[in-house]
């Protein structure tokens, strides 16, 4: 059960790790934002995309941090500590639990917009998975 942990939790924060170089790395809001706004990004004032960047970017060091944190209770995990699994659970929640909230909010607000509600929800199953397998144990 201790491989199924290891291998949930890295699989989840790599997925943050990857969205966070998405929105780190971005130079305008995700194809998503502008369905939900109606607008193209070349339309917005210069500020306002200045702030929306800033946003952005804050999100996206937001989800780096989370997948580093991830990724070094892998330590404590794999010498079968479980407070690790908890603090996965605990850290998961407090930050995918507003971004779900967050995609989940503006695709009701416009159906077809494309919000990452899947792998948002896909990183809050693989740490349930790894949290499940460590208590197991």
């Amino acid at each position: 059960m201790q491989i199924v942990a290891l291998v949930s939790l890295v699989l989840a924060a790599v997925l943050a790790l990857a969205f966070g170089v998405r929105y780190l790395l971005t130079k305008a809001f995700m194809p998503y934002h502008a369905a939900v706004l109606g607008k193209s990004w070349a339309v917005l004032e210069p500020r306002l995309q200045a702030i929306i960047l800033g946003m952005l970017k804050v999100a996206g060091g937001g989800l780096l941090g989370f997948g580093l944190a991830l990724l070094w209770l892998l330590l404590p995990l794999s010498r079968g500590e479980a407070w690790a699994a908890w603090a996965a659970l605990t850290v998961s929640l407090a930050v995918a639990g507003p971004i779900l909230h967050v995609v989940v909010s503006l695709r009701r607000l416009e159906p077809g917009a494309r919000t990452p509600i899947a792998p948002t929800l896909a990183v809050l199953v693989l740490v349930l998975v790894a949290t499940a397998a460590t208590l197991a144990q």
